[in-house]
């Protein structure tokens, strides 16, 4: 009888059934011949998962599993690649809302014109509420190419990177926009040079000056503080403004009254 093929483990009979799918190991290596486990792998092998699979209810929850992970990766690509406010893909000019949504500008300012501003963007009520920015474009992106089927959300090429670490800009890794340079990095190029400046241009950093994209809860939650900080401040601004120029009026009248 031959040998048996290198490229498959042989399970014992009695715990084929039990066990499900049989791991292959891949060939090629530096190492023996033989690749590390993927993530997949290493968590099916995990004591937890091991056996996990058989029967009509296993699958049934095995494929819930992978659709609602499937779902959330789409997800946080969209959120990524294409406008809050017309789900269009991103396209210069690109601006960031003060709660880190990316917009398309022209888009953005068609729905604030015409107040039709989906609940999401609510707080955009005016011009302050949002800023340009530049993203840094893929040169391995092609628009008109399409997804591979099967291939997954991290795997394909995206419209943008990050300029420093070259970190696809896929949602899988935080970024953050930097309101003095207008510049959207990766959080870990930005975390490099200690966050105290733009890893691109150099230009110093102060509190507040960072806005986290399309943000977690809890990173939500502390843009809302500060954008309703900005709103009372230049509110405030502007009723000293205000009053300053009614002291200068009442001057001019007293003034013109004496003459």
């Amino acid at each position: 009888r031959s040998a048996p093929s290198s490229d498959a483990m042989a399970l014992p009979s009695s715990s084929a059934g039990r066990l499900g799918p049989i791991l292959r190991l891949r060939g090629g290596g530096g190492d023996g011949g033989v690749y590390p486990l993927t993530h997949t792998e290493m968590q099916w092998m995990q004591s937890a998962n091991m056996g996990v699979g058989t029967g009509i209810g296993a699958v049934a929850r095995d494929h819930r599993h992978w659709a609602d992970r499937a779902s959330e990766d789409a997800l946080r690509l969209d959120r990524a690649t294409l406008c809050a406010a017309s789900s269009k893909p991103l396209a210069p000019p690109v601006v960031v809302t003060e709660l880190g949504l990316l917009c398309n500008k022209e888009e953005l300012l068609e729905r604030l014109l015409s107040k039709s501003m989906p609940q999401h963007l609510a707080h955009v009520q005016s011009l302050r509420d949002f800023a340009e920015a530049t993203l840094h474009p893929n040169p391995h992106y092609a628009a008109d190419k399409a997804a591979k089927g099967g291939e997954a959300a991290e795997d394909r090429e995206v419209p943008f990177v990050c300029p420093i670490a070259g970190t696809p800009m896929n949602g899988r890794s935080p970024f953050v926009f930097l309101r003095p340079s207008g510049r959207v990095v990766s959080e870990r190029a930005l975390k490099g040079v200690g966050a105290t400046a733009c890893p691109v241009t150099d230009v110093p950093l102060g509190e507040g000056d960072t806005v986290h994209l399309n943000p977690n809860a809890e990173q939500r939650e502390a843009l809302e503080q500060r954008h309703e900080e900005r709103r009372a401040a230049a509110k405030a601004a502007k009723v000293a403004k205000g009053g300053k120029k009614a002291q200068k009026a009442a001057a001019a009248a007293a003034a013109a009254a004496a003459a």
